[in-house]
């Protein structure tokens, strides 16, 4: 089967691919993978996701399945990068192809829209998405250190420029949270 064009792949490929490529993993230790470090700037799959996309890449002959028994555990399956699997991936991240990124934010929609709103309500939604985005920012910092503390065996540079890109746009966040808070009490 031919290679599918670079095109008819979804982002969420380019993602699992990517994340192969620091070693093979199951669906369970991609999802975790995920979750510990492209979800602070990209997405957090559901395991559904995952495996549909594993399947589809298992199809186009960019990753392989290995079958392991386990013995106090389920049995499992480890997808590995193909060669293929590997300069598809290469191709992908060395293309010119430019999206500008889409930014969602659930609370600045109903900011937007807060005329309609209760302004106490606005508050203390703001409230919890700077509590949230404090959390976030702890955690961040403590991955940037994690990384930095990391062996002579790694090379961190990739990982630390997301990381270092989170930290600052979390900051900015908890910024624009906290003056929004007090433009709304000074409504209210």
């Amino acid at each position: 089967m031919p290679p599918a064009p670079l095109a008819d792949l979804p982002q969420t490929s380019f993602a699992i691919l990517g994340m192969l490529s620091f070693e093979p993993m199951s669906g369970y230790d991609l999802k975790q993978f995920a979750d510990k470090s492209i979800s602070h700037f990209y997405w957090s799959p559901a395991k559904s996701q995952i495996y549909t996309e594993l399947r589809r890449l298992k199809k186009a002959g960019l990753v392989t399945e290995e079958h392991i028994e386990q013995d106090a555990r389920p049995d499992k399956r480890v997808y590995a990068l193909t060669p293929e699997g590997n300069r598809r991936l290469s191709e992908w991240v060395d293309s010119a192809d430019f999206e500008q990124h889409m930014f969602k934010s659930n609370v600045m929609l109903r900011v937007f829209f807060g005329k309609s709103a209760n302004q106490k309500s606005l508050i203390e939604l703001l409230r919890h998405n700077l509590t949230f985005e404090r959390e976030q920012l702890a955690e961040l910092e403590a991955m940037e250190q994690q990384c930095l503390a990391s062996g002579p065996n790694y090379d961190p540079t990739f990982t630390l420029l997301t990381i270092r890109g989170g930290i600052e746009f979390t900051k900015a966040s908890i910024r624009w949270s906290e003056e929004s808070i007090k433009s709304l009490e000074s409504r209210v």
